[in-house]
């Protein structure tokens, strides 16, 4: 007959009363198979072992009592187990489901929604695609519209993003363009500068080390001066230590790279709170949206720093449109929005 606990689940066969009571859960059964996890010998040893206190008990209790007493002990003990290794498969659960990608796909949108994002994308002609934005949209309406959503910059669909898609949530906004920043009045906004070195530094980088022996090792580990030249300065204290489950690098420009920065910081600093997230978090989702995906700095750098902690889950949609581009034909925008998932 199975012992249950408080909950309801079992913890073990009943206690052992042998004459000489010898702790058979020393060798206990693993409570779950995939996990194979034991209990400690020595926190039931401990109980029967002739030490000082099994001896006072010895003399002061009719041996039947002791051996009840040790039995209970004992049961507790592996409830006590049970409880913890539930905890394990939970977060196992968790985990399992948190890397299901495919239910973004399912996602509805209100008819509110899509008449905001039609309107949005008559506005906003040749920026973002509408498979970018869908992107996105998917993975707000999955959170019930009520995810922390950090976003690199600002634009016409600031307002789409923080008032529609995210609108039970809170959307703050890293912007770095004056003009941009005024645009979205009543916005959680604030204006950032980046220190990164034109994108075309980086570029002449890359060339150097695609040459070199060592490139795959070419962006780790970054030197202190590298590493300060991506800092961005302004942004509100701890906002980067904060839990975040969606992120949209989405600035600052980068089409003329011997003049912008391009977006080597943000996605930088994306990967640096991916990896903290992940630390305290495992199983928690997030997702990681990178656009302008197709331009190779961005794309290099993304997989560099964001794949040891997430994995590109459209990487076949961005073959198809470097095809696509290559073969001469025409795609919407021409522009690829990178989408990164944890765990």
């Amino acid at each position: 007959m199975d012992r249950f606990d408080t909950t309801g689940y079992s913890c073990s066969r009943r206690a052992p009363q042998h004459s000489q009571l010898i702790c058979c859960l020393n060798s206990v059964r693993s409570i779950n198979a995939g996990l194979h996890d034991h209990l400690n010998a020595r926190m039931c040893t401990d109980l029967v072992k002739p030490n000082m206190q099994a001896r006072h008990l010895r003399r002061s209790l009719p041996i039947k009592k002791l051996y009840a007493i040790f039995a209970v002990a004992a049961f507790l003990v592996e409830c006590a187990n049970a409880r913890r290794v539930r905890v394990l498969e939970e977060e196992q659960d968790n985990c399992v489901t948190a890397a299901n990608t495919s239910m973004y796909v399912a996602a509805a949108f209100t008819d509110r929604e899509i008449t905001g994002f039609r309107r949005l994308v008559l506005q906003t002609r040749a920026q973002e695609t509408t498979y970018d934005r869908t992107l996105v949209m998917r993975a707000l309406a999955i959170r019930e519209h009520k995810a922390r959503m950090l976003v690199f910059g600002c634009g016409r669909d600031s307002v789409f993003w923080a008032k529609h898609m995210n609108r039970h949530g809170e959307t703050v906004f890293l912007e770095d363009n004056k003009e941009w920043a005024a645009l979205n009045v009543g916005l959680k906004t604030h204006l950032v500068k980046y220190n990164t070195a034109p994108l075309q530094t980086w570029l002449d980088k890359m060339d150097a080390d695609a040459a070199s022996a060592d490139r795959h090792n070419a962006w780790t580990p970054l030197n202190e001066q590298q590493i300060a030249s991506l800092s961005i300065t302004g942004a509100p204290a701890g906002l980067f230590e904060q839990w975040w489950d969606v992120i949209l690098v989405d600035a600052p420009m980068g089409f003329v790279p011997t003049e912008h920065p391009g977006r080597l910081a943000p996605i930088y600093m994306s990967a640096s709170m991916l990896a903290r997230q992940r630390a305290r978090r495992p199983c928690a989702a997030v997702d990681v949206f990178v656009h302008d995906f197709d331009r190779r700095a961005e794309r290099e750098w993304a997989l560099t720093f964001l794949t040891p902690h997430s994995r590109l889950v459209n990487a076949a949609d961005g073959l198809a449109l470097q095809r696509a581009k290559q073969g001469g034909g025409t795609v919407d925008g021409a522009k690829y929005m990178a989408w990164f998932h944890s765990p």
